[in-house]
């Protein structure tokens, strides 16, 4: 038993009557207190960079007013997980950590002041970590409803993969119809979200780099115009081939090194414009 709770359980005990308990406001009050005490949940901690994370107990946080509890169903695993618990993510965190940056699941509770969502609401949410837990405590902003007919386990994976190529293609590139995208690295989460965003929304055709021919044959079957293997050639050659040696409008890169710089190279010489996004526009 903590201090503070002794402390006010002797106090509760010196008031005889209902009224008197009810006036110091100790019955709800100790019922909060224990409700908080004793409430756990399972989460997956990383407690040494590099090493398998461990399941352990943790004690469930109270909530502050704007924040939501909600009881997570499914957790995405990205990249930046990976290099977050190698202590090579740009972010460092404090060991331990919960991992997890994306999750669907359902509301258990909501702050004094929450007024988007309610509890038993089904929601997709964002998060720097903490997400591969039993729940999960975040701000009302970072949480969508899940559309009717989406399912919690697809939901799980749409903010930080789609969340990523609708920044990039349409707010920071403005990608225009009839325009032509390179997507380097796509047949990854995000290239293939680029690859749907862009040919499927933004009504763009879809050029799609890749490692592999299996990599390559699985962009196309997801919208792709045409592929390349990157691994076989040159990108910037075979790229020139398929525009008529017009280049592309736009350059979705997440791979960087040498595809980053065959990626922004246009056919008078010059580059593409960049922007820290690794998005670029012509």
């Amino acid at each position: 038993m903590t201090a503070p709770l002794a402390g006010l359980l002797r106090l509760q005990r010196g008031r005889s009557s209902a009224s008197g308990k009810q006036l110091l406001g100790l019955s709800s009050l100790n019922n909060d207190i224990r409700s908080q005490c004793c409430r756990n949940y399972r989460a997956a901690l990383c407690t040494e960079l590099t090493k398998p994370l461990i399941i352990r107990n943790l004690p469930s946080p109270s909530l502050q007013l704007h924040e939501v509890r909600v009881g997570v169903h499914y957790c995405g695993v990205n990249f930046a997980d990976i290099l977050a618990c190698k202590g090579l993510y740009q972010e460092k965190h404090r060991l331990p950590f919960t991992p997890g940056m994306e999750f669907s699941g359902m509301v258990m509770e909501t702050g004094a002041k929450v007024s988007t969502v309610q509890e038993g609401d089904r929601v997709i949410g964002v998060t720097g970590t903490s997400a591969m837990a039993e729940e999960c405590v975040t701000d009302q902003k970072m949480l969508w409803p899940i559309p009717e007919g989406v399912s919690y386990e697809e939901a799980a994976t749409l903010p930080v993969s789609y969340g990523t190529a609708i920044l990039a293609l349409e707010h920071r590139a403005r990608t225009q119809p009839g325009e032509t995208v390179l997507v380097t690295a796509a047949a990854g989460a995000t290239g293939l979200a680029a690859i749907d965003v862009a040919t499927n929304v933004l009504k763009a055709k879809v050029i799609a780099a890749a490692g592999s021919d299996h990599k390559c044959n699985l962009a196309l079957q997801k919208g792709a115009a045409h592929s390349v293997n990157y691994t076989q050639g040159s990108l910037k050659e075979e790229v020139k081939k398929l525009t008529d040696n017009r280049g592309v409008n736009v350059v979705l890169d997440a791979v960087g090194g040498d595809i980053f710089k065959e990626a922004l190279h246009r056919k008078d010489g010059s580059n593409l414009m960049w922007e820290r996004s690794s998005t670029w526009k012509r």
